[in-house]
Order: C-alpha cells, then sequence, then structure tokens
C-alpha cells in the first residue's frame, strides 16, 4: 500500500516507504530509498536519521551516527533526533557519549517538556530496560510521543521480549 502511495505522491511518502523497509530488516533498501528522498530534500532531518539507523544496522557505525548527528543539527529542537542519537551511541559501545546527551534530554526535560518516549531511547540503547519501560508506561499513561508505535519499532526490539513490555503492548491493544 505504501509503494502504491509512493506512486501517486512520490515525494510525501518515499521516506514512509524507507521506514518500513527499515523496521522489516531490509536495510540496504531502506538507505537507498533514503538516499532517493534526499536528492528531493537534501536538509529533511527525518530523512538523515533515518539514512543514519539504516547504515547503524548495515554495521556502518561512523556513517550512522555522522547522519543522526545531521539530523539533530538541521532540528536542534526535536528531542527526537538528540534521543535518537544517544540510543545509537550506546549501541555502538559510545556509553560516555550516550549519558552526555541523556544528561542534556534530562536538562531540557527540567525546563520544559520532553516526552518520557524519547528518553526511554537512551535507557533501551544503555541497556536499561527497566528505566526504560518505566518511561514507556508513562508515556502511555500520558497519551505523550509516538507511543502508538512502540511494537514495529527497531529502536525498542530489545524490549520485545520483556513481560512489562508485552504488558503494555496488551494495555494497548496491540498484543
Amino acid at each position: 500500500m505504501q509503494r502504491r502511495a509512493e506512486e501517486l505522491d512520490p515525494l510525501a511518502h518515499r521516506l514512509d516507504v524507507a521506514t518500513t523497509l527499515l523496521r522489516a530488516g531490509r536495510y540496504e533498501e531502506a538507505a537507498n530509498q533514503t538516499l532517493r528522498a534526499l536528492e528531493f530534500e537534501p536538509g529533511y532531518h527525518r530523512a538523515h536519521a533515518t539514512l543514519g539507523w539504516a547504515y547503524l544496522k548495515q554495521g556502518r557505525e561512523e556513517d550512522g551516527i555522522a547522519e543522526i548527528e545531521r539530523a539533530v543539527g538541521l532540528a536542534p529542537g526535536d528531542t527526537q533526533w538528540l534521543a535518537q542519537l544517544g540510543e545509537a551511541l550506546a549501541l555502538v559501545g559510545r556509553v560516555d557519549e550516550a549519558r552526555v546527551v541523556l544528561g542534556q534530554l534530562e536538562a531540557l526535560a527540567a525546563t520544559g517538556f520532553v516526552t518520557p518516549y524519547h528518553l526511554a531511547f537512551v535507557h533501551t540503547g544503555l541497556g536499561e530496560h527497566e528505566r526504560a519501560l518505566d518511561l514507556l508506561e508513562r508515556a502511555f499513561d500520558e497519551r505523550s510521543g509516538a507511543i502508538y508505535a512502540i511494537r514495529g519499532s527497531f529502536l525498542f526490539a530489545p524490549l520485545r521480549a520483556h513481560p512489562r513490555f508485552r504488558a503494555l503492548l496488551a494495555r494497548m491493544n496491540l498484543a
């Protein structure tokens, strides 16, 4: 269905197809689709983040981190990309840098709103699954962030087997 939507409106749906490919584990195709999207809009922060994850999933750590950093730079007020950068840094073993990002997010949360959904990214990457689940449950209770997308999100894949994650999906009628 997304391919058909892309045929009808190529610019609007190209990145949705790339994200679906990424979620399906088709990382090279996701990267290629995202690169085509970036030809039309080189400064699109979501495209750079998507490309970053496609690269990371292919084992291209430096390229992946660089693309997510680019997304952060293009949308400096968007905590989603900063949180994803924190998760990515943790996953590639750059834990100290991930903790710096977490500190930045917590500082932002002290003076304004940061969805617990975004904070859960970093804790997931750090392997702090109980804390990540606390935050996801809070996000659900507050109807905050893109909580509806956790079931298929590769960002929360390490949590999928956890009983609390499955219970949260059941609470959301997604089990």
